[in-house]
């Protein structure tokens, strides 16, 4: 039963600690658009972002999808992309 809770609260954690509100105080458009997708696990959100890598970023964490982090041009963003999407 412990371990039972301990997994559900893990893979709940983003949810919890997920609070859109601060998102709307950002003044970048691509940056509060990647964040409100994020926090809301909304995909619709990140195909307003106009920044190509950025927006990839934020359909891959949001979908879930590993072939968005793929289109991404920076090394490093790629990289940061696989690491977070969990498929």
């Amino acid at each position: 039963m412990k371990i039972l809770l301990l997994i559900i609260s893990a893979l709940s954690a983003p949810l919890i600690f997920a609070d859109s509100s601060y998102c709307y105080s950002i003044n970048n458009a691509d940056k509060k658009n990647y964040c409100l997708g994020i926090s809301k696990n909304d995909a619709s959100y990140c195909y307003s972002i106009g920044e190509d890598d950025l927006k990839n970023l934020c359909l891959g964490q949001a979908k879930r999808d590993k072939a968005s982090c793929y289109s991404i041009r920076s090394s490093d963003t790629k990289n940061l992309c696989l690491g977070l999407v969990k498929t």
